[in-house]
């Protein structure tokens, strides 16, 4: 009976030695240092530009109709300006809505993307905890779900340099 006993204490003492392995990731700066998102960011933040300096030519091209019509418009006649005024009108109109269309194609082809970036964050720091035998991994940021961590906990650093080394950007 005194042998199970101590097995029992022995196994016990076993159990409450072992400690979780921990650490926790600054989620913030995980996603604003992770170079393969900083490229597409940098790429949507390009192509809009693009968009709008395009746009830009249109729309001063619009701008000079308006401009003529807005001097020329009193010598002209009643039907003449009634027909300009709805020209300008449909012009206008239809450049917002070339501009909503793609700005907003853009942005959902840009969110897909930054989504599947996050994703593969995410995938990233669970296998980085597979790997190296943590048990938790937290995610530290404004929100506050670490409020405190040891710096030797921190794992943010060492998992950004593997992402970053694991890219290659793609030339265009």
């Amino acid at each position: 009976m005194k042998k199970i006993g101590m097995l029992l204490v022995t196994a016990m003492m076993a159990v409450a030695c072992q400690t979780e392995k921990t650490g926790f990731v600054d989620t913030e700066e995980l996603l604003t240092e992770y170079a393969e998102l900083k490229s597409a960011k940098d790429r949507f933040t390009k192509q809009n530009d693009e968009i709008m300096g395009e746009l830009e030519v249109k729309i001063k091209a619009y701008q000079i109709k308006e401009d003529l019509f807005r001097k020329n418009g009193p010598s002209m006649s009643r039907k003449k300006q009634e027909a300009t005024y709805n020209e300008l009108g449909a012009e206008a109109q239809q450049l917002q809505q070339e501009r909503q269309a793609r700005i907003g194609q853009l942005q959902v082809e840009s969110q897909k993307v930054i989504d599947s970036l996050i994703t593969k964050v995410k995938d990233k720091v669970k296998d980085y905890g597979k790997t190296n035998g943590y048990s938790y991994i937290y995610g530290s940021n404004d929100a506050g779900s670490v409020l405190y961590g040891k710096d030797e906990l921190n794992l943010t650093e060492a998992i950004l340099t593997e992402m970053n080394g694991e890219y290659a950007p793609k030339e265009d």
